[in-house]
């Protein structure tokens, strides 16, 4: 028997989950998404923006409205502040560029899992029928030789994808979810630059007071 392989990604790898049996038959319980097609949770992000908008844009209003707690009113003059509006704009063409390569390969295994998830796991496998046997009837005429048949894997292919599809969907969409996470953080930093352009544009002194 060989020795565990140590994981270099991972030091405190996760406990194997506790068996649920609660009908007491000696063998896991079905879990709740068992059977279950989860295909409708599986996000389909994309990256929309192929050059960002411009910071010279006036921000939209994220407040949002509704009947939050009101954000508290700052009246005192903030100190110096100075923005590297250059150094913002690289940093978010370089994470739309990483944004580009996930959706890319996270397309890759939506698309896989959907193609082949109906018989990756042996579902529905069939095998042709051959006669075994070597006796005086072996030439005799058998009307199955060559019909397909089940195969007898195929009943725990159908067991056991009942519980992989569904948790192969559920791991897509919290990658999709994660990446779209990262669409809504691009789109904060890009926000971001607009509201510092917008106050230096208007950080200007009031026009003089009309004489007396």
């Amino acid at each position: 028997m060989t020795e565990p392989i140590d994981s270099k990604y991972d030091e405190t790898p996760l406990p194997e989950p506790e068996m649920v049996d609660e009908d007491g038959d000696g063998a896991a319980d079905p879990s709740e998404d068992n059977g279950k097609d989860l295909s409708y949770l599986v996000p389909d992000p994309e990256v929309v923006w192929d050059v960002p908008p411009s910071f010279n844009i006036d921000p939209k209003d994220l407040s949002g409205g509704g009947d939050g707690p009101q954000s508290e009113e700052i009246t005192e003059p903030s100190g110096d502040l100075r923005v590297d509006l250059g150094a913002l704009r690289t940093a978010e063409k370089s994470m739309l560029t990483e944004a580009r390569g996930a959706v890319d390969k996270y397309e890759e295994v939506r698309a896989l899992v959907a193609a082949v998830k109906d018989t990756v796991f042996g579902q529905g496998a069939k095998d042709t029928y051959e006669r075994g046997g070597d006796n005086s009837n072996s030439m005799s005429y058998d009307p199955q030789q060559g019909e397909s048949v089940d195969n007898p894997f195929a009943e725990t292919g159908e067991t056991f994808a009942a519980e992989m599809n569904p948790a192969m969907e559920r791991a897509l969409l919290e990658v999709g979810s994660t990446i779209e996470k990262l669409g809504e953080y691009i789109a904060l930093l890009n926000h971001s630059g607009q509201v510092y352009a917008e106050a230096d544009r208007k950080s200007r002194f009031p026009a003089p007071p009309p004489k007396a």
